[in-house]
């Protein structure tokens, strides 16, 4: 199981909060996620959603028939199949991203649903149906219907979590690397007991370089978590801005190497039942997801972080 406390527990708002909140310590909390992505990357995924809404900040749209039929979600391949009509936020202009919620309001703790299940799914606006022009005022843009839109995975979190605000992107990019860094060296690990006679690059050398190539991208956005911690607020902007580069310097790494230790694996499998590394890909896949996009979900912002004792 995840390293972190499940959402319930008498500590939660206390010791766990202090620990990898908005207001920790960067480097604290990338360190923290990145051992919790190594011993159980599902788990710690599941835990993070579960606690925190990252997608908070993001416009949210409400199911536009709440007492009648509500919106479908059905688990496919890597994410979800999202199905209904929805009632965008009023007066709101289209961003890049749109909340999905599957409820009017957001669910308080244990209330419907299992404490994992994710009720709110975040598309991309140009997956949107464009309103028509005219005719009647409610299908005019008031309302929108999606079939089958599929959501990754990594897009999906929980309204009952604590919501995170504009200013909290550090926090989560940080969260979200460790869990990614994590995943990929679990997964290099793996690589490296495996048995290959005969292969070109024997995989106990290609996973000691992907881990290296890991340990180096996570030191280097160790610093710029650091340096953006540490900046005079006159540098704020100008580091937060330098972080988000690494954080999508750091994406493309992990799925480079990822993608490097499956090929590599491919000379010890028999057959898929056999293998070790699809498993452990499968599980990683909702982080890494988020983590392709994590600089464009939750862009960078000057205010305020969630702040201890804030519930919001």
């Amino acid at each position: 199981m995840s390293g972190l406390p499940r959402r319930g527990t008498a500590d939660l708002r206390g010791g766990y909060l202090r620990i990898v909140g908005p207001y920790a310590d960067p480097v604290r909390v990338l360190g923290f996620y990145e051992r919790d992505g190594h011993s159980d990357a599902p788990g710690a995924w599941e835990s993070f959603t579960s606690v925190w809404n990252w997608a908070a900040p993001l416009a949210t749209a409400v199911p536009a028939d709440p007492s009648g039929g509500g919106p479908l979600v059905r688990g496919v391949a890597g994410g979800f199949s999202v199905s209904g009509r929805w009632r965008p936020p009023a007066g709101a202009a289209r961003g890049r991203w749109l909340a999905l919620r599957l409820t009017a309001h957001p669910r308080g703790s244990g209330e419907g649903f299992g404490v994992s299940d994710p009720d709110v799914f975040v598309v991309a606006s140009k997956a949107l149906p464009e309103p028509p022009r005219d005719g009647d005022a409610e299908e005019a843009g008031a309302v929108f219907r999606l079939a089958d839109v599929y959501v990754p995975g990594g897009f999906a979190t929980s309204s009952a979590g604590t919501p995170l605000g504009a200013g909290d992107a550090v926090f989560v990019w940080a969260a979200v690397s460790g869990m990614a860094f994590g995943a990929a060296r679990r997964l290099t690990d793996t690589l490296g007991g495996l048995e290959a006679p005969g292969a070109f690059v024997p995989p106990a050398a290609a996973a000691a370089e992907l881990a290296a190539a890991l340990h180096d991208e996570r030191l280097s956005l160790a610093a710029r978590l650091h340096g953006v911690s540490r900046a005079a607020p006159r540098e704020r902007t100008a580091a937060t801005a330098a972080l988000a580069e690494q954080v999508r310097r750091a994406a493309r790494l992990v799925h480079q190497v990822v993608s490097a230790a499956y090929e590599y694996g491919l000379s010890t499998r028999g057959s898929a039942a056999d293998d070790p590394l699809i498993s452990l890909v499968d599980d990683s896949t909702p982080i890494l997801q988020y983590m392709r996009y994590a600089v464009d979900l939750l862009p960078p912002d000057e205010r305020t972080p969630t702040v201890e004792g804030d519930t919001r």
